[in-house]
């Protein structure tokens, strides 16, 4: 399996997204939902899905199946990072494991 690219400080807003989604219109979607939010605080709250290892297909099924598709509750279970949405995710998501913290390396 490739290894996920890592964020970098240089990295553009399409960049970003781009590695965030891993090309999922369904995850690049919901991350622009949380940006046009509060684009400062949304920035922030999606850097908690990359130290949760979720990105992707992750993010689309924790959206989708575990929040119903509502976004408010997919911010929630985000900044809480529920366990249950993260069992959800590693069931149906089996090529990365998604961790409640933790997850990005350090480096």
């Amino acid at each position: 399996m490739a290894e996920r690219k890592a964020l970098q400080l240089t990295d553009t807003f399409e960049q970003f997204m781009m590695k965030m989604s891993e090309g999922n219109p369904g995850a690049l979607t919901v991350l622009m939902q949380i940006v046009d939010r509060d684009p400062a605080l949304g920035m922030l709250q999606i850097l908690n899905l990359d130290d949760m290892n979720m990105r992707g297909c992750q993010i689309w099924v924790g959206y989708k199946d575990h929040c119903g598709e509502d976004i408010d509750r997919f911010i929630e279970a985000m900044k809480s990072r529920d366990p249950q949405m993260v069992e959800v995710v590693n069931r149906e998501c089996p090529d990365w494991v998604a961790k409640t913290h933790g997850a990005t390396p350090k480096g």
